[in-house]
């Protein structure tokens, strides 16, 4: 009997015991599964130890949600080679982000990161990609330099295709900055060569120049097959300072792969013609031409570059004496090129809408926990005060009930700033988006000089003031919103640097028109210091 009791004395010992084991094993299984999740060739082996874990399993939802942003990497891993992502993995990622949201977990940056590639580069979807990844920006931490790299690349590579050459330009620079710290010349080489290409899409030929110099002379210092992604680039830099020779080989050496391929078979026909090869170059402008319509019709990633060729073959024309196929040409690279503007400026503008709503949701998270803090601290006084004899309790109450009242004013007031927010995300009405994408084209044709505003009516001028205030945004926190329309691009292109000559050649007005807008713009922000 003692004997049975004794026994019956060490079975909670037992059961302790067996759980903490259990617990161990649970932890060291995650921990594996986490470790694995970051090398591509064990994404099957993640993928079925997530499903076993969920099927035999019961994690919590934080670890559900690090499971599932496991699970995203491994099918990533699995679907990117041939570009055959499975349905649903988006559904997967996101499902993943908001349970690591709701428990602000330290995989949340990681989490958003991955929704922006999955999003980019699995579903063709750059406006979500960069809200991710802005998120994943906005909790980066200081100490991880490799994936703070890895995350700029990705957030240059989404600004590119929305068309904001500007932001991609910078992030890369950013990217090549940490790869220089890193002492990581593999990457530099990368880094330079998409900096190369940004520059050349925004028309910055000598900075392009520059930094394709500096891919060539770094690349010879590496043996590695996977630089031969830049040939194309490479050839057209060669060709275009008259090395044929060189232009040749690395255009026939473009791997079949790449989607610059059109522009390498144009770059050989351009070669061929110039040695007087007409054959040749006949036959590589058809293949070239034949590839680029093929290209553009399978998918959407093709259609931001195929401007870039049509104005590419538009010069091979030129060059050949065919004015008739240029002007054609011509006509269809700038067609296309307004619609990818416009479809970039309406990407960029809900972007813009998305961020605006994520940041009231957070501002609207934190008034919460505020709340609940203060509502927590003020039970914690009215118990501790309720020990108190009668006589100092009813003093502790009252400032109590004081303190209360200013919380709640408080919280009536962050309750309302919330509203005023929620309420300018709303003010993006469809007619203001259209005026900013209508304004654009009148304000690049005055940047580039290629006419004035003589004669522009009331409508149009609005219109470039809209584009203006949209990329412009700081110098027209300081204008007086009374100012009439005229007034308000003097002021806007005096900020800007512009003399009052080259403002009044633009506008189309005389000197004296100048000066007494000038005067007219003085006077009325006097006044409005009087008042």
């Amino acid at each position: 009997m003692s004997f049975f009791k004794n026994y019956l004395s060490l079975v909670p010992g037992i059961l302790i015991m067996f759980s903490l084991t259990a617990c161990n094993r649970h932890n060291k299984t995650l921990q594996r599964i986490d470790e694995y999740s970051f090398n591509p060739k064990q994404a099957e082996v993640v993928n079925r130890m997530v499903d076993s874990v969920f099927a035999h399993g019961s994690p919590s939802e934080e670890e559900a949600g690090q499971l599932l942003l496991s699970k995203t990497k491994a099918q990533f891993f699995m679907a990117y080679s041939n570009a055959n992502f499975p349905k649903g993995l988006d559904s997967t990622i996101t499902t993943a982000v908001n349970l690591l949201e709701k428990h602000d977990s330290k995989k949340l940056v990681d989490a958003y990161y991955w929704q922006g590639m999955v999003f980019n580069l699995g579903y063709g979807k750059p406006v979500e990609a960069m809200v991710a990844l802005e998120k994943a920006r906005l909790i980066l931490p200081d100490d991880d330099s490799e994936f703070e790299a890895r995350l700029y690349q990705q957030l240059g590579s989404v600004y590119e295709l929305l068309g904001n050459l500007d932001m991609a330009i910078n992030y890369m620079h950013r990217v090549v900055a940490l790869m220089n710290q890193r002492k990581d010349d593999v990457g530099c080489i990368v880094s330079n060569y998409n900096i190369y290409t940004l520059y050349r899409q925004d028309g910055q030929n000598d900075s392009a120049d520059y930094y394709m110099q500096k891919v060539i002379r770094d690349r010879v210092k590496f043996k590695d097959n996977r630089f031969d992604l830049f040939n194309e680039g490479v050839g057209k830099y060669y060709f275009e300072h008259h090395d044929l020779k060189r232009a040749k080989y690395y255009f026939e050496n473009t791997p079949l792969a790449d989607g610059r391929l059109p522009e390498a078979l144009l770059g050989l026909a351009r070669v061929a013609r110039m040695e007087s090869r007409g054959q040749d170059a006949l036959r590589y402008l058809q293949r070239s031409k034949v590839l680029a319509d093929s290209l553009f019709l399978d998918g959407k990633s093709y259609r931001a570059i195929m401007p870039q060729y049509l104005n590419s073959l538009a010069r091979y024309y030129s060059d050949s004496g065919d004015g008739e196929k240029e002007l054609a040409t011509r006509r269809r690279a700038d067609s296309l090129e307004v619609v990818v503007r416009r479809q970039n400026t309406q990407q960029l503008n809900r972007a813009v809408v998305m961020e605006r709503e994520y940041l009231a949701q957070q501002l609207e998270l934190q008034h919460r926990k505020q709340s609940r803090t203060t509502l927590a601290l003020i039970a914690v006084v009215v118990l501790a005060t309720a020990t108190f004899v009668f006589s100092m309790a009813r003093k502790y109450i009252r400032a109590s009930r004081q303190r209360l009242g200013r919380m709640q004013q408080k919280t009536y007031r962050q309750a309302h700033e919330i509203g005023k927010l929620k309420g300018q995300v709303k003010e993006i009405s469809q007619n203001q988006i259209d005026k900013v994408v209508e304004g654009k084209s009148a304000f690049e044709v005055i940047a580039a000089g290629s006419t004035t505003m003589k004669g522009w009516s009331k409508a149009e001028l609005d219109k470039y003031i809209a584009y203006a205030r949209f990329v412009d945004s700081d110098y027209f926190a300081e204008l007086d919103e009374r100012l009439a329309a005229k007034p308000t691009i003097f002021f806007y292109l005096n900020k800007k640097g512009y003399s009052d000559s080259e403002i009044a050649h633009i506008m189309g007005v005389s000197n004296g028109s100048i000066r007494t807008m000038r005067y007219n713009i003085r006077k009325q922000v006097k006044d409005s210091g009087v008042n």
